[in-house]
């Protein structure tokens, strides 16, 4: 296919994504996937390589079946932009959850747990009501 077969293909395409887009449930997908591209599954079963192009010039397109977002397509470098933030995101999580890990163990925690799992029923219903006074107290 030439490259004026494709800028035909794309521009039909563009035309499609308009009055595709306005076919979405506002409810049912996000903004981000409601401003994407459409192209069909048919389309990009019966047109991949004028669909991998637009990918590639537009970094991203919703696949619709039945007239419903199935999946987005990304292109390489938006695929590699979005895989290259994860260490750094991981990472902060996780200094996050050893931090709250260290201080669940602590040995007034442990004590507490341990205190806990030696109580008595009415011991339990005691604490129970006396917690559940407490916060009724505080929200008035």
């Amino acid at each position: 296919m030439c490259k004026i077969d494709t800028l035909a293909k794309m521009v039909t395409l563009d035309v499609m994504d308009a009055s595709q887009r306005s076919q979405f449930h506002p409810s049912a997908v996000s903004a981000r996937v409601r401003d994407l591209p459409v192209v069909t599954a048919t389309e990009l079963k019966n047109s991949t390589a004028d669909v991998i192009e637009q990918v590639a010039a537009r970094r991203a397109v919703a696949i619709t079946r039945h007239d419903k977002p199935r999946a987005v397509l990304l292109s390489i470098e938006e695929y590699e932009s979005l895989t290259r933030q994860e260490p750094e995101y991981f990472a902060g999580l996780m200094e996050t959850y050893r931090g709250m890990l260290d201080r669940m163990q602590g040995p007034e925690q442990r004590a507490a747990a341990d205190k806990l799992y030696q109580a008595t029923p009415d011991e339990l219903g005691s604490a129970a009501v006396g917690a559940a006074q407490t916060a009724k107290e505080v929200q008035t």
